[in-house]
Parts: C-alpha cells; structure tokens; sequence
C-alpha cells in the first residue's frame, strides 16, 4: 500500500484519513500477529496431548498387565480372586485418577498462550503512533 504523505498544502482531513488509515493498517497487522501466535499455541498443545494421550494408554497397559500378575502372585496370601481383583481395581483407579490429573493440570498450563509480549507490543505502537500524532 503506498502511502501519500500530504504536503504543507494538503488539508487537515486528508492528513486525518490518512493517520486513520496508518492505525487501521497497524491494528489488523497486530491482530494478525495475535490470531497466528494464537494458532501456534493450539497446534503446540494439540500435539503435547496426542503424545500424552499415547503415552497413558501404553501406560495403562503395562499397570493392567502388571496388576493381573500381581493378582495371580497374591493367591497364596489372599484366597478369593474376587476380593484381590476388587483391591487392585481400588489402586488402579486411585493411581489413574492422580495420573489424569497431573497430565491435565500439565496441558491446561502449557496450552496457556503467552500475550504478554503481544500486549507490549501493543502498547508501544499505541504510543507510538500517539507521539507522532502530537509532532
């Protein structure tokens, strides 16, 4: 886009516009900015959790293959098969939940986006383009 740069002739509305036109311009590039920073921490965290994702269920197997041996291991301490499944059942949920948890705890702070910097950003064209309102 090229700019015109009115000239000592030029009238007030013109030079008017044309700042509008400036803040109208950096505005949309700020937002720009802001809308692909955006992305990036979606796509990020989209990622992180597809790995976690994977990582749990192979995770999950391995415990559920481990609590059957030490199901069969417990025969000669606790008879009933019913009562060793229902004690191990108990720890595996106890043991997935606190598990659940920390990973979610992990990915909602990690999919935080950081907009401080595009704040500063912001901030310093706001008052940029108010310093050279004023000159």
């Amino acid at each position: 886009m090229a700019t015109h740069i009115p000239t000592s002739d030029g009238r007030l509305g013109d030079l008017i516009h044309h700042i509008s036109d400036d803040v109208k311009t950096i505005a949309r590039g700020e937002l720009e900015l802001a809308r692909l920073e955006l992305t990036h921490v979606a796509r990020s965290a989209a990622a992180d959790a597809a790995v976690i994702l994977l990582g749990a269920i192979v995770a999950l197997i391995g415990f559920g293959m481990l609590c059957v041996a030490a199901v069969v291991a417990l025969a000669p301490v606790i008879e009933p098969l019913w009562l060793r499944l229902i004690i191990f059942a108990a720890i595996y949920f106890v043991l997935g939940g606190l598990m659940a948890a920390s990973f979610a705890k992990r990915l909602q702070t990690d999919a935080s986006p950081n907009l401080g910097l595009l704040k500063a950003e912001a901030r310093l064209t706001a008052r940029d383009v108010a310093r050279g309102l004023r000159h």
